[in-house]
């Protein structure tokens, strides 16, 4: 296929091109009755902020250039068909659930997924149960899930549908996909990943591979966040006789807008043009050139250190992302909130923070002078940590029990005690942290980001889930889908 031509987004080039009169919506018409102010910022993207007019195809019956626009995707990434997303993955994991669950169906779920999995099994009424991740030993992580244990989950639950799992978690560590499709494939089920973090996976020889490349049936990937699209911009990928795509197709037209942005699908185009013609190789030299800064400045760090991109394999983690740094304090000195607002105060901001870390994102192309400014505020917050000029809460930092333990455990999987979809409809209460022990859950309680819930509707609320609520409140920690915004209550299910 030509990777040099971006069809949508040339469409597009050409309608902002042509003397025309816009007597269509949207309502700005070409940014011409767009504020005056916002205007100097706004102005170039109004101009090709279009609707689905001739030339311009339409992202819910695609037969021109958004057609050839998702072939030319599906060609880049190893799929069967593409699907373009302009609701983040979060559209995506929404239709999969709505696609291939129905009300009642077993669908075995890897327990630290993404909020939205568990919105989309709720809007479907399907019946998780919980796989269980192991905590990798070193960070004490919560990475993937022990293949051997989503075999021992299928033996128990054979009339499960799909496997759900995460591959990149949010600190970049990736899990053994193929061997997880494999035993998916033995049951005649299919193998759902929600690869939001890894759309550049499988792009070059120093990256691991695809989820696609190693036999994942379905793959959701933002592409805004580790390649180049706008955001929100994300992609959808099939491949295989195990997903009914005419039904994805139906389920995406219901979950998306029927007014798509096209700036954001023409911001995929041309994020796949790239990627194709010189993002590969801006890849390999990226993850070099970043590997050779770590090794540098993890030797001089007396207080900070940089997580090592090992290259052992376990059962939790079968690889790490090169993208990404995980910072901590190596003496439990400070918190990873706490680092967080150092490094931003310092004009570093970094993608997120628990307890514990900070994860630092980078792209497929990094400049050497943005590199080593950051390098640079990480030595001298070393330095400023060393000289007691930052200071910290080490009984905060050393607390280092949080949402991890809640998400493993001896079992290899549990169950909830009343499905996602009863438990929302149910009548509930509000009532203290401390009063909640022993009940059941009407909310979804998430620490965010990175968006993992540790509590969803029908689970039984234990005190070390309170435990865990205030520990991560006292850090610093940001919540989001509970009703008390200071979470000092929570809502309860009702004579349960």
């Amino acid at each position: 296929m030509n990777h040099k031509e971006a069809p949508l987004y040339e469409a597009l080039c050409m309608y902002e091109g042509n003397c025309h009169q816009s007597l269509h919506v949207p309502g700005h018409k070409d940014g011409n009755t767009f504020d005056g102010e916002a205007m100097l910022h706004f102005h170039s993207i109004l101009k090709v902020d279009a609707t689905e007019i001739n030339g311009l195809d339409d992202l819910h019956h695609p037969t021109g250039v958004i057609a050839r626009a998702q072939e030319l995707a599906a060609d880049a990434f190893g799929a069967e068909h593409t699907f373009f997303l302009i609701g983040g993955s979060t559209a995506g994991n929404l239709a999969a659930a709505l696609t291939l669950c129905n009300p009642g169906d077993v669908i075995l779920v890897q327990r630290n997924a993404h909020k939205s999995v568990f919105n989309g099994l709720m809007l479907a009424g399907a019946q998780p149960v919980y796989v269980l991740p192991d905590i990798e030993p070193d960070t004490q992580v919560a990475a993937g899930i022990n293949p051997e244990h989503l075999q021992i989950a299928l033996c128990k639950y054979p009339q499960a549908k799909a496997a759900w799992i995460t591959n990149p978690n949010y600190y970049g560590m990736g899990q053994n996909v193929a061997e997880l499709a494999n035993i998916c494939h033995q049951a005649g089920i299919p193998l759902i990943v929600d690869e939001a973090h890894g759309a550049h996976f499988g792009q070059a020889d120093v990256v691991p591979s695809s989820s696609l490349q190693v036999g994942a049936d379905l793959v959701i990937q933002s592409t805004h966040k580790m390649l180049t699209a706008m955001t929100m911009a994300s992609m959808l990928h099939v491949q295989g006789t195990l997903i009914p795509r005419e039904k994805l197709a139906g389920v995406l037209a219901m979950v998306q807008s029927s007014s798509p942005s096209y700036p954001l699908m023409a911001s995929l185009d041309v994020s796949r043009r790239h990627l194709v013609i010189q993002g590969r190789t801006q890849l390999s030299y990226t993850v070099e050139k970043l590997e050779r800064y770590r090794i540098d400045v993890a030797k001089e760090l007396q207080h900070l250190s940089i997580w090592e991109q090992a290259n052992d394999k376990t059962a939790c983690v079968h690889n790490r992302d090169p993208l990404k740094w995980v910072l901590k304090s190596k003496h439990s000195s400070i918190t990873g909130y706490q680092l967080l607002e150092y490094l931003q105060d310092k004009g570093c901001v970094a993608e997120m923070a628990d307890v514990r870390n900070v994860v630092l994102v980078f792209s497929i192309d990094v400049r050497d002078e943005d590199i080593e400014r950051m390098v640079s505020i990480i030595r001298k917050i070393d330095e400023e940590i060393g000289e007691h000029r930052l200071a910290g809460d080490r009984a905060q930092a050393d607390d280092t029990w949080d949402i991890t333990g809640m998400l493993s455990g001896v079992q290899s999987f549990i169950e909830p005690a009343i499905p996602l979809r009863e438990a929302f409809y149910k009548k509930s209460e509000e009532v203290t942290l401390q009063e909640a022990i022993g009940r059941y859950s009407a909310e979804m309680i998430i620490p965010y980001p990175p968006g993992i819930p540790l509590l969803t509707p029908g689970e039984i609320i234990t005190s070390a889930h309170i435990e865990a609520i205030r520990r991560i409140k006292r850090a610093g920690g940001y919540f989001q889908g509970a009703s008390d915004e200071k979470l000092e209550k929570m809502f309860v299910l009702v004579n349960l």
